[in-house]
């Protein structure tokens, strides 16, 4: 029960709701606090990266505790995807996803669902890198399927 809570929680992830942000935040603000929660989950995502290589040892607390806190930063990220920050210079937003809300939507369900995959093989008994190495590629799959239609490099 509480797993497909987790997900549903998730799964909004990149609902674009227009709440009071819109009224608190400046558009360029909002998009900065997106710009740094993606910074946040790039750093996690790339000991991710580096343990599912082998570029560093593998320890499996560190890999949930990456998983974890990419999930609880990424909650954050629905606040940000608001109408008004549509034609921010500075987004990195491609109009594509402005476009495709629900493929966009779509893409940000995907990288909950294999995030929330990850943390929950993370944390049963005996996981090992051979568990880690196809939740870890999963995520970073979603992270790229994202980037490559709907961010400008």
């Amino acid at each position: 029960m509480l797993k497909k809570i987790a997900l549903v929680a998730i799964g909004g992830l990149f609902a674009t709701t227009a709440i009071a942000q819109t009224e608190l935040f400046k558009a360029d603000d909002l998009v900065k606090y997106r710009q740094s929660i993606y910074q946040i989950l790039s750093a996690q995502a790339t000991v991710l990266g580096a343990t599912a290589k082998g570029e560093i040892e593998f320890d499996p607390e560190i890999v949930r505790e990456r998983a974890l806190n990419m999930s609880n930063v990424a909650k954050l990220l629905g606040e940000t995807y608001v109408p008004a920050t549509q034609g921010v210079k500075d987004s990195n937003m491609l109009p594509a996803a402005w476009e495709d809300m629900d493929g966009f939507s779509g893409k940000g369900k995907a990288f909950g669902g294999a995030l929330q995959e990850l943390i929950a093989v993370s944390g049963e008994a005996g996981f090992d890198k051979k568990a880690a190495g196809p939740a870890i590629v999963k995520v970073l799959k979603s992270c790229k399927a994202c980037h490559d239609d709907y961010r400008a490099d």
